[in-house]
């Protein structure tokens, strides 16, 4: 079972919400004929189907397995639905449009939804800064100098919180990312790729650095190890 909000706070997520990529995306995995994933709402069980045909406002899914879910499905008030395509995991909320039963079998139609949360797999871990030796970023945007403490980063990517929300896809240039424990400062550009809106009312922006050097990299993986050290310190109580 997965939660939408908690996803569209990952850094990693893609939302996909024009109609022409939806359609894209579910013609492109529905025609691999792989299972989907649907968990009825509000039994919260797991099921296992097919999609059938993708039309212009909704998709027609096989009967499911097992069978028990198809009246629990015929019963739902909504749906949590999961696939992986592309080597991505996808998340979607759907609801029942309509449906035909013969005997124990049947076929649903559930309406298109209007955002799809693509999960890129990382080719890097994550990790957070100590709050007590933080990593500063600091950038100018709209001629106004910013810097805030990094929530957390990976070998190319980064998140951090800010008063207001970038657009997606914006392209800021001469982004300085500064370190503790004795490690050099770099400079990258970076493209924003996710703005979450927290309770706090801050925005959790996630970056990812564009053509980012060996020698920058290199940096940024010797803080990560570090940083993993004492973390695992801390863990065994030796901190």
């Amino acid at each position: 079972m997965f939660d939408i909000k908690k996803l569209k706070e990952n850094p990693d997520i893609n939302i996909y919400s024009k109609k022409q990529e939806i359609h894209s995306i579910l013609k492109g995995f529905a025609n691999q004929k792989k299972p989907v994933i649907i968990y009825p709402v509000p039994f919260n069980d797991e099921y296992t189907t097919s999609i059938l045909k993708v039309k212009d406002d909704t998709i027609t899914v096989d009967s499911l397995i097992p069978k028990s879910g198809n009246l629990k499905m015929a019963e739902s008030s909504y749906l949590k639905i999961a696939f992986k395509f592309s080597n991505n995991d996808h998340f979607f909320l759907s609801k029942l449009y309509n449906y035909e039963k013969d005997g124990d079998y049947f076929v649903f139609d559930i309406y298109k939804p209007i955002e799809i949360l693509s999960l890129e797999k990382r080719k890097f871990f994550r990790i957070e800064p100590s709050i007590s030796e933080p990593v500063i970023i600091s950038f100018f945007y709209n001629n106004k100098y910013i810097e805030t403490r990094l929530y957390d980063l990976s070998g190319e990517g980064f998140s951090f919180l800010l008063d207001f929300p970038l657009e997606k896809y914006t392209v800021l240039e001469n982004v300085k990312i500064k370190f503790p424990l004795g490690l050099p400062e770099v400079t990258l550009r970076l493209e924003i790729m996710s703005n979450v809106r927290l309770d706090n009312l801050k925005y959790k922006t996630g970056a990812k650095a564009i053509n980012i050097k060996p020698a920058q990299q290199d940096i940024l993986f010797n803080y990560i190890f570090k940083r993993q050290r004492e973390i695992v310190a801390a863990m065994k109580g030796t901190v």
